[in-house]
């Protein structure tokens, strides 16, 4: 082995080292959605994950709900369904509106790396509300 072999295979395997763990950090472990009420109503949905059950749930003005599926293997990027039915009548009469939320891929599970979704006033008219994907 020549004086410059050592520090050539030393750099290159430091190199190989720090690609690897790069990539680790990178992979996408999670799938994330997360839902954030923007009204100053309180608001009353039901979901539904994958085959689950409907669960009611109640979200306060300003609040937020975050649910995540973790991956099988990194980078899978398939999760259960997420179904959502609401009340898009703020003035105390039904119209039920259901929503299919879409997950994004994360290396986490914080709402900053979710498929954000806003309940908010309808722009034309406040006494409806609509539940759209912000982010």
């Amino acid at each position: 082995m020549t004086k410059y072999a050592f520090p050539v295979a030393l750099g290159f395997t430091a190199a190989v080292l720090w690609f690897s763990a790069a990539q680790a950090a990178n992979n996408k472990h999670f799938g994330v959605v997360c839902l954030r009420n923007d009204t100053k109503a309180n608001i009353t949905y039901q979901r539904r994950v994958g085959n689950g059950g409907w669960q009611t749930r109640f979200l306060a003005p300003g609040d937020s709900w975050r649910i995540s599926h973790r991956y099988d293997s990194a980078n899978e990027n398939e999760s259960p369904k997420v179904l959502v039915n609401y009340d898009a009548d703020a003035t105390g009469r039904k119209f039920t509106q259901n929503k299919e939320l879409s997950r994004r891929a994360a290396v986490g599970e914080t709402c900053q790396e979710a498929s954000l979704y806003a309940f908010q006033y309808e722009r034309a008219n406040r006494n409806f509300i609509t539940l759209e994907r912000v982010r």
